[in-house]
Formats: C-alpha cells, sequence, structure tokens
C-alpha cells in the first residue's frame, strides 16, 4: 500500500495560513492605528507643551527652528512651499461703490512670504485664540488674470499678465478655533474665524495685456498708469478684498495642516 506524504501547497498548511492572516491582520491594524492616531510631526519640529507658562516664547521659537523648511514645505503634515506660494486659481466678484470687479485668476505665485517677521504673538489655550502682527518686507506676485468692471471711473477689462512689487506689508491677525473629533474619537483643532488687517506701505503694479484687443491694450495701460499714480487710494478701495481672501486662503490651509496633527501631538500636556 502506497505511503501518502503531506502536501506541501501553501493552501494546505494550516500553520501558513494562520500566518498570512497574522500579517494581513497585523497590516489592517497598522493602517488602522495610522487613520486614528494621525500623523505624528516631523522630527525637526519643536513641540510646545500647552502647560508651559512661556508657550508664546516657545512657539516664536519654535517657528523660527523651521523656518528653513518652510521654503520647500512640509508635505508630511501638508504645509505648502512658500517659495513661491501657489495658488491655482482664484475667483473674484465684488459690486462695490468704488470697485465693481468679475475676475479669474490663474497661476498666482507669490515670492517673499518666507521673509515674513513676527512683530507680536499672543495665545490663549483656554479660548484658543490668538492674536499676532506679522510683518512681509517685500512681496512680488505674478497671476494670469481675466478681469472686466471698473475702479472708480476707470474700466477694467482683458486678459493678460500681472506683476506686482509690494513693500512693507503688515497684517494684524485674530483667530479662533474649536476642538473637534473624529469618528475614532481623536481631537483636532479646527479654525473657527480668522479675521486680518492688512496695510501696505506701498506698491508698483504692471499689466500685460495678452488678448490681442488693441482697445482693450489700452484700457490695461490706462488702468495701470491710473493705479500706480494714485497708490494710496487704490490701496484703501482694493485692501478689504484682499483681507477677504487672504483669510479665506490662510483658513482652508491652516485647517488642512491643523487635519492631518492630532491636538495632544500639536501640543502636548
Amino acid at each position: 500500500m502506497r505511503e501518502h506524504k503531506p502536501s506541501s501547497h501553501p493552501h494546505r498548511d494550516p500553520r501558513r495560513n494562520i500566518k498570512m492572516l497574522n500579517v494581513v491582520f497585523m497590516s489592517v491594524v497598522v493602517l488602522a492605528l495610522n487613520e486614528v492616531l494621525g500623523k505624528k510631526l516631523p522630527d525637526f519640529v519643536p513641540t510646545c507643551k500647552r502647560n508651559d507658562p512661556n508657550l508664546d516664547d516657545c512657539i516664536l521659537k519654535s517657528i523660527e527652528v523651521v523656518r528653513p523648511h518652510l521654503n520647500n514645505g512640509i508635505p508630511k503634515i501638508r504645509v505648502p512651499a512658500l517659495e513661491p506660494l501657489q495658488i491655482p486659481e482664484l475667483n473674484i466678484n465684488r459690486d462695490l461703490p468704488n470697485l465693481k470687479v468679475k475676475a479669474n485668476l490663474k497661476d498666482v505665485k507669490v515670492y517673499g512670504a518666507s521673509s515674513f517677521k513676527i512683530n507680536r504673538l499672543k495665545t490663549n489655550i483656554d479660548s484658543l485664540s490668538l492674536e499676532m502682527s506679522v510683518t512681509i518686507p517685500k512681496c512680488y506676485v505674478t497671476t494670469e488674470y481675466d478681469v472686466d468692471g471698473r475702479l472708480l471711473l476707470v474700466p477694467l477689462k482683458g486678459k493678460g499678465l500681472f506683476k506686482g512689487n509690494f513693500t512693507n506689508i503688515v497684517a494684524d491677525v485674530r483667530g479662533t478655533g474649536e476642538l473637534i473629533s473624529n469618528k475614532k474619537g481623536v481631537k483636532y483643532v479646527a479654525i473657527k474665524s480668522l479675521r486680518s488687517k492688512v496695510k501696505v506701505g506701498d506698491q508698483i503694479v504692471k499689466f500685460v495685456n495678452t488678448d490681442r484687443n488693441p482697445q482693450n491694450d489700452l484700457i490695461t495701460q490706462t488702468a495701470a498708469n491710473f493705479i500706480n499714480q494714485n497708490r494710496q487710494q487704490v490701496l484703501e478701495i482694493v485692501t478689504p478684498i484682499a483681507e477677504e481672501t487672504a483669510d479665506a486662503i490662510i483658513k482652508q490651509m491652516g485647517n488642512n495642516v491643523l487635519r492631518s496633527i492630532p491636538y495632544n501631538e500639536l501640543l502636548p500636556q
């Protein structure tokens, strides 16, 4: 009678099946923990304890440690690159007494944001509120534009490329946050409100019309001359719109970062 030897086929070996199940189970556990606990801060990012009596100073020092990494961004925690800061598209639609405009801006690039200086910082952990003053000495902006409207009595119309140099930008920012929990009960900070007041020392702008319409080219040059010859008056009109737009962008970017870092990792006890 022929002797039957045990098969070496993995599907018929219960021990191998158990090992495979263990590997699958551990993989699922690791993925689940990563989802539940969120991403950890990179090793080069210093942490500040939320009960530190000198929390504001700690945060300021941490920002200076992180500053060299801001040019290229910190993808692990969704911090975008600051040199340049790129915004794929912006749409502006306003109907105000001195400014009526519909504008589509594409490929917005902001150079110089990484040179920011924090003049003042005040935080309140209990209320999750923040007040700060920031200065950007120089800022260069380029964007493609498609605009239709008017500034005071000056028509704005055409497609082209905008270039602008801005100096001594001071932003006073106030923000409040709130704690939110994911489905697993892990807490994160979310920006609830953000309001900034911006002052621009000076500006020089240039519009390059690209729609090959001679009439629009004349309108573009007239508008550019008016803006550059009446810089402070134009800034007073345009700044509130810039503030609203900046607040929305910063809030969105900030929440993208905060959603990747649990509160206990961001500010441990």
